[in-house]
């Protein structure tokens, strides 16, 4: 159970919701980010690829071609290092839009071979993650849960980050993300599993540093996208991931622009199916895999065709 609550961590990735977010502000417009994989930005194939073509394999193939060979080395490198951050750049969607408007907040994006639109409603204390096969567009499950319940069927033991876990110094320094000043905090565990294994024997990912950007000037309701739960009081606008010893980030997320404007409703109905299942349920995170599988399916073929 714990291993698919696992999985469940990379989908949510970028669509995590916290409890009580939208209080702070009457903020309305929409967002957009970004997750880069060793400094790769990995949307341009996933929003390029036209499904209905039904030759997303080339499709994939031709794409890959146009990454810098450099930008692929540094993947290759990786991925060899941690066979599981092939799996996580399988499972998280590079780029998002998150459509804000007084408590209601609907992300959606696309990976490898699937699309996820999470709505968020607090007024109403609902929540729906809907999630899509792109390849074999029949096959679709949705979870649903209550706001008001937090966010613990959300983040897994491991994403969320606690002081008591955690030492974080503050920098007297500021940073620009997506044109708005940011102050600047650092998070290092204060111990690592030594030689932390999975069962099979592959590397578990560990949180080694993370570097967190903050603007006052925007709410802390922005902050249900993120892949970790962090405890601040604005809104977070980029972390740097480093799940290694590195002096690079392995990932960063981070806010690539920030637009002020009028939210019609149309814009924020999601979809949905029947039934209905909990977070936590394992018949969902059953499906929920076997939608993920094709992505993952199209992205080795990928490879092997470069």
């Amino acid at each position: 159970m714990k291993s698919l609550r696992k999985i469940l961590v990379f989908v949510l990735f970028g669509l995590g919701c916290l409890e009580a977010l939208f209080a702070q502000s009457a903020f309305e417009g929409t967002l957009t980010t970004r997750v880069t994989f060793a400094g790769v930005d990995m949307s341009p194939i996933t929003e390029k690829i036209d499904y209905e073509r039904g030759d997303v394999k080339e499709q994939m193939a031709t794409l890959y071609k146009s990454i810098p060979a450099k930008d692929l080395s540094r993947l290759q490198d990786m991925m060899e290092k941690n066979p599981m951050m092939g799996f996580a750049l399988a499972m998280t969607p590079p780029q998002a839009t998150i459509h804000v408007k007084d408590k209601v907040a609907f992300a959606r994006t696309r990976g490898l071979g699937y699309e996820i639109q999470h709505y968020h409603n607090e007024l109403t204390d609902e929540a729906l993650l809907y999630t899509a096969s792109l390849i074999q567009p029949d096959e679709a499950v949705t979870a649903s849960y209550k706001p008001s319940q937090g966010y613990e069927a959300l983040f897994t033991d491991d994403k969320r980050i606690t002081t008591e876990k955690f030492n974080v110094e503050h920098s007297p320094q500021t940073a620009t993300v997506a044109g708005y000043a940011c102050a600047i905090s650092t998070y290092t565990p204060k111990s690592l599993q030594a030689d932390a294994g999975s069962a099979m024997g592959i590397p578990s990912v560990q949180v080694h540093k993370l570097v967190v950007y903050t603007s006052k000037d925007l709410p802390k309701g922005i902050n249900f996208s993120h892949p970790y739960y962090l405890p601040e009081d604005h809104g977070i606008m980029r972390i740097d991931i480093y799940l290694d010893k590195g002096t690079e980030p392995t990932m960063v997320y981070e806010m690539t622009s920030v637009k002020k404007a009028t939210i019609d409703d149309s814009m924020l109905v999601p979809k949905k199916t029947e039934p209905l299942y909990a977070l936590t349920d394992i018949n969902y995170a059953m499906k929920l895999l076997g939608i993920m599988m094709g992505g993952m399916t199209a992205l080795d073929t990928a490879d092997d065709d470069e």
